[in-house]
């Protein structure tokens, strides 16, 4: 692809195709972590035939074959919160709790990377904290139904442990993808799945879910969350993020989880109030001010080559 526009249409696509993956799951009548393992599977061999398509080499040194499957292990937990916590809290709300992976993947960065981190990215992160609670206390049931209530709050925490799985993912992501042990995008997040799908496979099968495909609507919505999500926009957002500013892709990246609360509301059982908006709202303006203002990993050559291993969202 050749010019700026270009790279930022299909940034904005990419984006808008990853709000999908709460619908998904929440559509689908399948057990979560079923629902994972096809994703998985799906999506690698869909990225596997691109490879192919394209000639790519698919050589890598031990330690990025160490670090991608390392990633897929944490990418397997984060989906299987994930999954759990949209059962539990919705698909709008548990896309805004996993987009917090910016604020785990920041204590990790300074630890791992020693990275540093500014008062503004502080602050972002106690505003982002106070917005999640604005948006899940607002959705809480009332106390007359305290089974209820306890789910809520377990969907909010898993959905949070999703976001520090996810940042773990990036990190090894990021290790493994540091010259000379970088591979193409594609390669490496198909190894990526390889490593995540038998994970997920093994939780199904404690868990005693069916991997049987009901009907043509849970094959159709397998489709749309393995081939069109985890292989077309993951691929899509890291092809772009290298060529445009990091503070520009945070900002349409944001279509994801605004995308998917808005089809919580009009599709699903979301019934948000002021205090949700206001929550929601200031949420998403502290993960954006606090990964661009900040001194997150989103921003300089670090983020650019964890950008382009990977891409951002679910």
């Amino acid at each position: 692809m050749n010019g700026k526009t270009s790279y930022l249409a299909l940034l904005a696509v990419g984006g808008l195709i990853l709000s999908l993956s709460g619908v998904a799951v929440a559509f689908s009548s399948m057990g979560t972590s079923a629902m994972g393992f096809y994703r998985m599977l799906l999506g690698g061999l869909g990225l596997a035939g691109f490879a192919l398509w394209r000639g790519l080499r698919w050589r890598m040194t031990r330690q990025a074959l160490l670090y991608a499957c390392l990633a897929g292990a944490a990418l397997a937990l984060d989906l299987y919160w994930w999954h759990k916590s949209i059962r539990m809290v919705g698909p709008g709300l548990g896309a805004i709790l996993t987009n917090c992976q910016s604020f785990f993947l920041a204590g990790l960065a300074w630890a791992v990377f020693r990275e540093r981190i500014t008062v503004v990215y502080f602050v972002a992160l106690v505003l982002a904290a106070t917005g999640i609670l604005m948006v899940s206390g607002a959705g809480l049931p009332v106390a007359a139904d305290p089974d209820s209530a306890s789910e809520h709050w377990l969907g909010v925490a898993l959905g949070l442990a999703s976001a520090a799985a996810y940042a773990l993912c990036v990190v090894f992501i990021k290790k493994g993808q540091t010259p000379p042990h970088a591979t193409h995008p594609a390669v490496n997040m198909a190894v990526l799945c390889a490593a995540a799908a038998p994970c997920l496979l093994a939780a199904a099968w404690l868990e005693g879910e069916s991997l049987a495909i009901a009907g043509a609507a849970d094959f159709g919505t397998l489709l749309l969350y393995g081939l069109l999500v985890q292989g077309v926009a993951w691929l899509m957002v890291s092809t772009a993020v290298p060529h445009v500013k990091a503070s520009l892709a945070g900002l349409i990246l944001l279509a994801e989880p605004i995308g998917t609360y808005a089809i919580d509301v009009l599709f699903f059982t979301a019934r948000p109030t002021p205090m949700a908006l206001a929550g929601m709202a200031l949420t998403l303006a502290a993960i954006y001010a606090g990964s661009t203002y900040g001194g997150a990993p989103s921003g300089g050559a670090p983020a650019r080559r964890m950008a382009k291993a990977q891409g951002s969202g679910h």
